[in-house]
């Protein structure tokens, strides 16, 4: 149990430091530090701060893409569609706001692994796959969707940036009208 709880103490306080600080200025003994365990401790768990950092980036995204999978609306419209996906980053947001930190990591970081490219891509192109269709459907604007989703994800992660820095107080008063917002911004207009 007490193993159990070291490695919940790493994970959490790695998530907080990798989300604050970023992964280069983040070192294991800040994340020591802040655990309340030993370095070593640290390298009992994971063989490197790239390894762990691999870790977290997996699971965050998994449980992302996990999410937004769940109850998607395969068969609804295509503005129901993207209200799901952005439901679920507001939702994955505050379950765990420095989770979130993850999905904006761009898939050439050096220190990412094989594996973690391949659960972004992943979730990728799910969100691709999605704005594909829109712009099918003649409904989302014909710009390439990489494009479409550093509009939407690019623009949520930021507005997540200033809750965390208490420059919004409470986001879920504007969820709706960011959502509108987002939606025309990748819209197509006729």
């Amino acid at each position: 149990m007490e193993q159990e709880s070291k490695y919940n103490k790493i994970i959490e306080a790695s998530l907080v430091l990798f989300a604050d600080r970023g992964f280069d200025a983040t070192t294991i003994p800040m994340i020591a530090k802040k655990a309340n365990v030993g370095a070593g401790t640290i390298y009992r768990y994971f063989d490197s701060k790239e390894a762990l950092v691999n870790v977290l980036f997996q699971d965050s995204v998994r449980r992302f893409t996990e999410k937004v999978k769940k109850g998607y609306p395969w068969h609804q419209s295509v503005r129901s569609q993207f209200h799901h996906i952005f439901r679920c980053l507001y939702e994955f947001s505050q379950e765990n706001i420095h989770a979130l930190y993850f999905l904006e990591i761009n898939k050439t970081s050096h220190y990412l692994t094989e594996t973690s490219r391949e659960v972004l891509n992943e979730l990728l192109d799910f969100v691709y796959l999605f704005f594909e269709k829109g712009k099918e459907a003649n409904m989302i604007h014909p710009l390439p969707s990489h494009i479409l989703t550093a509009i939407v994800f690019g623009a949520f992660v930021h507005i997540q940036k200033l809750v965390k820095a208490k420059e919004i107080e409470d986001p879920s008063g504007l969820m709706e009208e960011i959502e509108e917002r987002s939606w025309h911004a990748v819209k197509r207009h006729n």
